[in-house]
């Protein structure tokens, strides 16, 4: 896959992604966009809500890059990538910073590689929920941003 492809296959995903926040969340989402990127590979973490915790700590320390910058970055391992799966990382006014966390098809284990060598990256579009949200209701795209107000909200949801 050229650069150009990888490209316009990150700016479909933003689509995407785009779409599943205006439907599920209450936030109005800015068209100026910056990326982050984070290897999955690089974190350790024994379940998913750790890996949550890990990813916010340390992707609040990184630079957000324009998406000629992410997609120079991902082409030094273009071949290489198996899933690539985009997040809203931070929706502010006056810009919406979205999280790139890939996985490179070398970084899985050798019997899994032989079977998808030649598979062509995936890309998705997701969105995490809070916990106890009822699907119904529109939710806030920063609630990971914001830990003392997701604590009170949680200790609430016990009590309904």
């Amino acid at each position: 896959m050229d650069n150009e492809i990888l490209e316009e296959n990150i700016k479909i995903t933003t689509d995407h992604l785009l779409e599943l926040v205006k439907k599920n969340c209450w936030n109005i989402i800015t068209n100026r966009y910056q990326y982050i990127l984070t290897d999955v590979n690089s974190l350790e973490y024994i379940n998913l809500h750790e890996l949550r915790k890990i990813k916010q700590k340390t992707n609040s320390k990184k630079t957000p890059q324009n998406l000629n910058s992410i997609v120079e970055t991902l082409a030094e391992f273009n071949d290489d990538l198996y899933d690539v799966v985009l997040y809203v990382f931070k929706a502010k006014n006056n810009k919406t910073i979205i999280e790139i966390e890939y996985l490179k098809k070398s970084d899985l284990d050798l019997e899994y590689y032989q079977k998808i060598k030649d598979n062509l990256t995936m890309f998705h579009a997701k969105i995490i929920m809070p916990p106890h949200q009822n699907q119904l209701v529109k939710f806030d795209a920063n609630w990971q941003n914001n830990n003392v107000l997701n604590s009170v909200k949680k200790i609430l949801s016990r009590f309904k």
